[in-house]
């Protein structure tokens, strides 16, 4: 049974993004909100598009950190408009939401917080052998000031597909990973994969505790020879044990990143762990090399113990 849902296209759209403009619409039969993706009429014609498309709105995905998909609307099987249809979510990007907690103590564990929900929705799509492959500020939203949701799936990647695209680079280039610029890696050829989606929420992380992402330029070309091989500077706003977490996830390598989302969630609460008590650390360093104490006390007691003889 067909649906009907409408919006009205004069009214500026709610959100855009590469691939098209998300407008607030609603479900004819009761007027229940939702969002409607129009994708961009220069790229409504080319197939992989509309295959990319159709795959989006048919994730049915159920996860609490993810917008769930509607269905897709088209005029035509191979040509005009592309629509994707969403639950529609109230919120605002993670990088406005973020700016209000300039003056809050608890600043740092709050982002953390949400890098945790991004991370569990990662760690559901990924599991389901897909890839987000476009992971940035303004496609992670906050509901009512709480709840975290990753959007836009419209360029993920099933896996197994490892398709680029024909026209050029697809992606946002202040936060792709190097494999989504190049494929190959050291001469090796490398695939998109979870460790790509984990180095763009590297990228993001860092810019919502800095306020700044280092690698972006007005010069696209530019931005695209940082990712490949500049790292991210340090940064005195971030606590040296995340940056460390931080500077992981966005190896240029990818067998050096953190291989999955879980990994790279519980380097972060590690990272948030206060320092243990010198006691403590002197307890486990022990615990360690006790074996090679007692092997230099002892060498020390035969040294003393000739010298003596000798001395005698």
């Amino acid at each position: 049974m067909n649906e009907w849902y409408c919006y009205n296209p004069q009214e500026p759209p709610v959100g855009s993004g590469a691939m098209g403009d998300v407008y607030r619409g609603f479900r004819c039969k009761n007027g229940a909100p939702v969002a409607i993706k129009r994708v961009k009429d220069a790229y409504a014609n080319n197939k992989m598009i509309r295959e990319r498309a159709k795959q989006e709105a048919s994730l049915a995905f159920r996860h609490p950190n993810l917008v769930e998909m509607v269905g897709y609307c088209e005029y035509a099987p191979e040509s005009g408009p592309i629509f994707m249809l969403s639950n529609f979510v109230q919120g605002e990007n993670i990088d406005v939401f973020v700016k209000k907690l300039a003056n809050s103590p608890t600043r740092v564990e709050k982002i953390c917080a949400a890098i945790y929900s991004v991370l569990d929705a990662l760690d559901y799509v990924h599991s389901r052998g897909v890839i987000h492959r476009d992971i940035k500020p303004s496609n992670i939203m906050v509901e009512n000031d709480s709840n975290i949701r990753l959007m836009d799936l419209g360029i993920a990647r099933m896996n197994g597909g490892n398709k680029f695209s024909s026209f050029g680079f697809i992606g946002t280039p202040e936060y792709s990973a190097p494999e989504q610029i190049t494929r190959e890696q050291n001469g090796t050829c490398v695939q998109i994969n979870a460790t790509t989606d984990i180095y763009a929420l590297g990228i993001t992380f860092y810019e919502l505790l800095t306020g700044k992402n280092p690698m972006a330029s007005n010069v696209e070309a530019e931005t695209l020879t940082r990712q490949m091989k500049t790292p991210l500077p340090y940064s005195d706003l971030i606590p040296k044990k995340l940056m460390d977490v931080i500077w992981k996830a966005t190896e240029k390598e990818q067998a050096k990143r953190y291989q999955t989302a879980a990994q790279f969630k519980a380097a972060i609460e590690a990272a948030l762990l206060p320092d243990p008590p010198f006691s403590e650390k002197l307890a486990e360093w022990f615990k360690v090399y006790w074996v090679l104490v007692v092997g230099i006390v002892a060498a020390l007691a035969i040294i003393i113990f000739i010298i003596i003889v000798i001395l005698i």
